[in-house]
């Protein structure tokens, strides 16, 4: 019998330890009614899953994960998940707020979040916190989308897009932002302050952004790069940005020549419903103007996903921004065919990536060795397989 006790401690303790799954549903049976409650309950390692609803109410905005290494996610991906703010200048709102030093091992993935109005914050706010940020969509809000202090904040596959401030705002950072669509924000794109920090854009679309404060970097706007050293430490790569001679701009750029890292096309994105705003009767008053949402999956020939019929549609043009992204990003859940290299934007990577096109009729055989799938094994495809050689992915 003593021989049992040990081996029976071990399994106690591996019990103990295991993740817990702690549910949130506003509207349903579950462990909690808020979000907030629910981080508060949960430890280190747990997931809080998220319901389909709309959420409102306090518990339900100025959200903070209070330094805890966990998971915040929606069930059904944001759009069916939304956070509203309701904030107004009387009573202001954000939706999350990281300032307890959280790192990568706390994650936020999956959610809508909309009706923020802050004037010294954000939507999603990051003081001296670094979390990851997945499959978001930050729409529709008064004041920044993300800003980033002393952050080095991982955001991926998020859409920033119509919010009466800047889409994304940071200093003293070393952000990347992964495959990310930022469109239509009425005071710019990017804006990073760099100091000591990096900024890296990478498979990002970033377009239709405007700016009434200056007339350089509508798009990407990169100050306190104060010598050419500092001026290196800015990351595009493979992006799509607006074909507008003031839609980039780098500080001393006008000294030194443009650095290396810098690598993006300037063409229409097509997607499928760009977002917009409305002017609400009065177009010479902005203030009161309304965001309509829009659909930034990108248009193929070959087959882009609807999210309103749950199904593949073709289109009569593709975008250039699929199959133009970084070639050492893994292409992921991106479906047959993928062309072999991920999506620019928001989609890229994902099982709603828009499908390859090679001009001629669809291919719909897997064929061995045909890793572009345009129903040939050839040099492009021998090209992508040394490209990726002995590559491991996490």
């Amino acid at each position: 019998m003593k021989k049992l006790v040990f081996p029976s401690i071990c399994l106690f303790l591996a019990i103990a330890c295991q993740a817990r799954i702690i549910t949130v549903d506003n509207d349903g049976p579950a462990d909690f009614d808020t979000i907030q409650p629910a981080i508060d309950a949960a430890l280190d390692g747990d997931v809080v899953v998220v319901a389909p609803g709309t959420y409102t109410g306090d518990g339900n905005r100025d959200i903070d994960f209070k330094g805890k290494a966990i998971t915040v996610r929606s069930e059904e991906g944001p759009r069916t998940c939304i956070i509203d703010c309701q904030g107004s200048r009387d009573e202001p709102h954000q939706g999350f707020y990281f300032q307890s030093g959280e790192d990568a091992s706390s994650a936020l993935d999956g959610f809508t979040v909309t009706g923020g109005y802050h004037d010294h914050a954000a939507v999603v706010n990051c003081d001296r916190s670094s979390p990851r940020i997945m499959n978001c969509i930050i729409s529709a809000n008064t004041g920044v989308g993300i800003l980033l202090f002393r952050s080095d904040v991982f955001v991926s596959n998020c859409i920033v897009t119509g919010n009466q401030g800047t889409a994304i705002a940071c200093r003293h950072n070393e952000p990347v932002f992964l495959n990310c669509t930022i469109v239509r924000n009425r005071q710019g794109g990017v804006y990073s302050s760099l100091g000591r920090g990096k900024i890296c854009l990478k498979n990002c679309i970033i377009t239709d952004n405007t700016v009434r404060a200056r007339r350089v970097g509508t798009q990407v706007y990169v100050g306190g790069c104060l010598s050419r050293a500092g001026c290196m430490a800015v990351d595009i790569v493979n992006c799509c940005i607006e074909d507008d001679p003031n839609a980039v701009f780098v500080e001393a750029w006008d000294i030194w020549p443009e650095p290396p890292g810098i690598s993006y096309i300037t063409a229409d994105p097509n997607f499928a419903a760009p977002g917009y705003w409305d002017p609400n009767d009065d177009p010479d008053y902005s203030y009161d103007d309304f965001w309509v949402d829009g659909d930034y999956h990108l248009k193929s020939q070959a087959g882009r996903w609807n999210p309103n019929s749950q199904s593949w549609i073709q289109d009569d043009v593709t975008s250039p921004c699929i199959d133009a992204g970084d070639p050492s990003t893994p292409i992921g859940d991106e479906p047959f065919p993928n062309g072999g290299t991920v999506n620019i934007g928001a989609y890229g990577g994902t099982a709603e990536a828009s499908k390859s096109y090679f001009g001629q009729q669809l291919c719909e055989t897997i064929i061995a060795g045909d890793i572009d799938g345009d129903c040939r094994v050839d040099l492009a495809d021998l090209k992508l397989m040394s490209y990726h050689w002995l590559e491991r992915i996490e």
